[in-house]
């Protein structure tokens, strides 16, 4: 069965949000008993080599960067990186490398090997290489609104081809992990943003749930 209903990033309450999509990709040590769920490994230093895909959740943290990237490059691995998802974060990264943070990604030599999580703080110029590079963005609605982190510009980012897809994060405002709230929310901030009624088509919130 084609695979249409994606949940691109979950950190908790994992087997409730296998209930709702045809597939969950989890960031968690340890493999959840059912089909249909797609485990990346959170990055530590102690990680074994062989793991082919890995979850960061920190670039504030340099030496976990700088050990993830070698770590990605020596094994060709693939990485979420939860990135430009606030303000703060973003700011941090300005100050210390003169760069955004997707600009510093590809700068380590890593961006086309990443999905970027969150992107509350992506600029044009972060999209047209991310579209260069063909790098994904995983959209947070609930988590980034509830957090109050912001909104990524998703209409942009679609407008330039970016893959997109939907996770419910920490399901810390989605308790239900329920895939359709969130991309109602998402719809409805999307309006918000663009200050229009659909801005989202149809089309492009069935290409953003099934993550293609």
């Amino acid at each position: 069965m084609e695979i249409n209903r994606i949940n691109a990033l979950c950190t908790a309450n994992i087997k409730k949000a296998k209930t709702d999509c045809d597939m969950v990709i989890a960031c968690c040590d340890k493999a959840v008993a059912q089909d249909g769920v797609h485990i990346v490994v959170p990055y530590g230093k102690s990680l074994a080599s062989g793991v082919s895909e890995v979850y960061i959740n920190d670039m504030l943290n340099e030496d976990l960067l700088e050990s993830a990237c070698d770590y990605i490059i020596t094994n060709n691995a693939r990485a979420i990186v939860r990135a430009a998802y606030d303000m703060e974060e973003a700011g941090i990264i300005e100050a210390r490398h003169k760069l955004s943070p997707v600009m510093l990604l590809h700068k380590l030599g890593i961006l086309g090997n990443v999905a970027i999580a969150g992107g509350v703080c992506l600029d044009n110029d972060d999209l047209d290489l991310m579209a260069q590079e063909k790098v994904p963005l995983i959209l947070l609605p609930t988590a980034d609104a509830g957090y109050g982190h912001g909104f990524a510009p998703v209409c942009a980012a679609a407008h330039r081809g970016i893959r997109l897809g939907i996770g419910t994060f920490d399901c810390k405002y989605n308790v239900n992990a329920d895939l359709d709230y969130e991309l109602n929310f998402l719809a409805l901030t999307a309006n918000a943003e663009m200050r229009t009624q659909n801005a989202l088509d149809k089309e492009t919130l069935k290409k953003i749930l099934a993550f293609k």
